[in-house]
């Protein structure tokens, strides 16, 4: 599955897609199927004006044979509709489920998009939209005017009842537009409030649960729903008033069809066989608009759906055409970088400075928000770089094929963020054809093949749902096997060392420096003075931007040499 997320605009994404032809049918058996349903208001014509006249037997027999047949060849390509769009729903979430999935995950990091849709979900709602009967209704709408035109044909008079009837009922449909779009819009945002709640509070169970939270949060979620009930039950209500008239305005439009042509009947400019038919017509006429009116919600949905997902894609860059770059071995360097989440104007980190060759080890150090977590983040790509440069081995991170920068980031962050499989599928990165040796190796270069042995079934143990089977020293060092897997260039640990204790110090500093002797660079964000001994650099950080960066040696002398000074003054 494709998850690049530099998937540029939603038509380039489906261009290329092989939809026409299909589409083509569908729009084709659409048209043989709406001229079929004719079948039988021309069977009446017949029967009433030829057969009952005539009272011949075998015309009955032979009508009769020819409309089974058909409503044969109705229930075929009424089949075929229904197939196609099944078909042509699966193509479209075949093209979309990588990008939106990647947009998915994207989207938790994107500043100020907390209660925005999942593009996944969309998707789906997309995906459920195509194949359901909306889009066969909006297919047969066209179709109106022409049965419009088969009962002027009829009768102009009555062609001009039921022109006036049709123009009634795309009032009706316009007015279900008006009356539910406000009241649908604001209730799918107290849904997506509603899903964001239950997401956050199922990833924190295990404070909501440590803390009795839960009755708190119940109560807000019921505060939501509340909102969302009200609105969806004002929408539902307008809009089942709205079907419900049109429903009973076509009844209604179909026996005023009949009542005037049973005035031209004995006015002796009809026939009673054309009266049944027209009537029969009409009610086909509009049936399309009923049918569309009774899936607004759903169209309603899908064209919300449809607007976000294309809002996000034109928001991502989009992919150029780029010549593939070797794997690199050369230095990292920042010039005046200023990191900040996806959708941000203002930066966390400005004004970063400094370059590490390879096999240099940085300790990133500092005081709570000074902007440790944010240069980890941009290093790995997973926030912009919002101005000055960032270069690995001379060339922009983005310049890398996605395929590389797989292999070209190891990254432990604090929230280790294993998930639900196996210990080996989280150390592979969940990669689909991974070398045993090469996970088995990234455990033994963090020291923790000992300890994935012992477990109950070895490196095929189940973590469950973000590690919650493990401890969090645990989840720690296989988080830092995974960061190791595949021997990345640059390898970005944020307190790597939080949840070990003095032994699993000891394994992640030698870690550190194996990485290091094979020629990676090392940042790691510490707080702990017992990493230090496996990097060579140090960058200060304060108030969200460097406040020195040097040789560790260096850096930690003119430390010392300050709280001397410090102490002189204060005696």
């Amino acid at each position: 599955m494709d998850v690049d997320p530099r998937t540029g605009s939603l038509r380039s994404l489906l261009r290329g897609t092989r939809l026409g032809t299909p589409f083509a049918a569908l729009v084709t058996a659409s048209g043989v199927s709406n001229l079929l349903m004719l079948t039988g208001p021309l069977f009446m014509m017949q029967v009433y004006d030829r057969v009952l006249g005539s009272g011949s037997l075998p015309t009955l027999w032979v009508l009769t044979t020819l409309v089974a047949g058909l409503f044969a060849c109705y229930g075929v390509f009424e089949t075929v509709r229904s197939r196609l769009t099944s078909r042509i729903a699966e193509v479209l979430d075949d093209r979309l489920r990588g990008p939106l999935f990647a947009l998915s995950v994207r989207a938790r990091l994107v500043a100020g998009v907390v209660d925005r849709a999942d593009p996944s979900r969309d998707g789906d709602v997309l995906r459920r939209f195509v194949a359901g009967p909306a889009p066969l209704a909006l297919l047969d709408l066209p179709w109106v005017p022409v049965y419009v035109t088969a009962v002027f044909l009829l009768h102009p008079v009555l062609g001009w009842v039921t022109l006036a009837g049709a123009g009634v009922a795309v009032l009706l449909l316009v007015a279900g537009e008006l009356l539910t779009r406000e009241r649908l819009r604001s209730a799918t945002e107290h849904q997506l409030r509603r899903q964001t709640l239950v997401d956050e509070s199922r990833q924190s169970a295990e404070s909501v649960l440590g803390m009795s939270m839960l009755t708190a949060l119940g109560d807000r979620l019921d505060g939501v729903a509340a909102e969302s009930r009200t609105d969806l039950l004002r929408a539902t209500d307008r809009a089942g008033t709205v079907s419900a008239a049109s429903r009973a305005f076509r009844f209604f439009l179909q026996s005023a069809v009949l009542a005037t042509g049973a005035w031209l009947v004995l006015r002796g400019e009809l026939s009673g066989g054309v009266m049944i038919a027209s009537s029969v017509i009409t009610s086909r006429a509009l049936a399309p608009v009923d049918q569309v009116v009774g899936q607004w919600r759903s169209i309603d949905q899908a064209r919300a759906a449809w607007r976000r997902v294309r809002a996000m894609l034109a928001a991502e860059p989009r992919p150029g055409t780029t010549t593939s770059l070797p794997r690199p071995t050369g230095p990292i360097e920042l010039d005046g970088a200023a990191v900040g989440p996806p959708g941000a104007r203002t930066p966390v980190l400005r004004q970063v400075t400094f370059s590490l060759a390879a096999g240099d080890g940085l300790a990133v150090v500092g005081p709570s928000g000074a902007g440790k977590s944010a240069l980890a983040r941009g290093l790995v790509g997973a926030w912009p770089v919002l101005a000055g440069e960032y270069r690995v081995d001379g060339a922009d991170l983005a310049q890398y094929d996605p395929a590389v920068h797989a292999g070209l980031v190891g990254y432990l962050p604090q929230d280790v963020g294993l998930l639900s499989g196996t210990v080996a599928q989280n150390i592979a990165r969940f990669a689909t054809r991974a070398d045993p040796g090469t996970i088995v190796a990234a455990a033994r270069a963090a020291q923790v093949h000992d300890l994935i042995v012992r477990l109950p079934h070895g490196y095929d143990t189940p973590v469950g749902p973000s590690g919650l089977h493990l401890s969090a020293g645990q989840r720690q060092r296989i988080g830092l096997a995974r960061a190791l897997h595949g021997d990345p260039h640059l390898i970005v640990l944020d307190e790597p060392n939080a949840h070990l204790d003095h032994e699993g110090e000891q394994a992640l500093t030698a870690a550190i420096r194996a990485a290091r002797d094979g020629g990676a660079v090392v940042v790691a964000v510490v707080h702990r003075r017992g990493v230090l001994a496996g990097l060579s650099h140090v960058l200060v950080l304060a108030d969200g931007a460097q406040s020195s960066f040097g040789p560790i040696s260096t850096i930690s002398a003119a430390g010392a040499r300050q709280r001397a000074t410090t102490a002189q003054s204060a005696s």
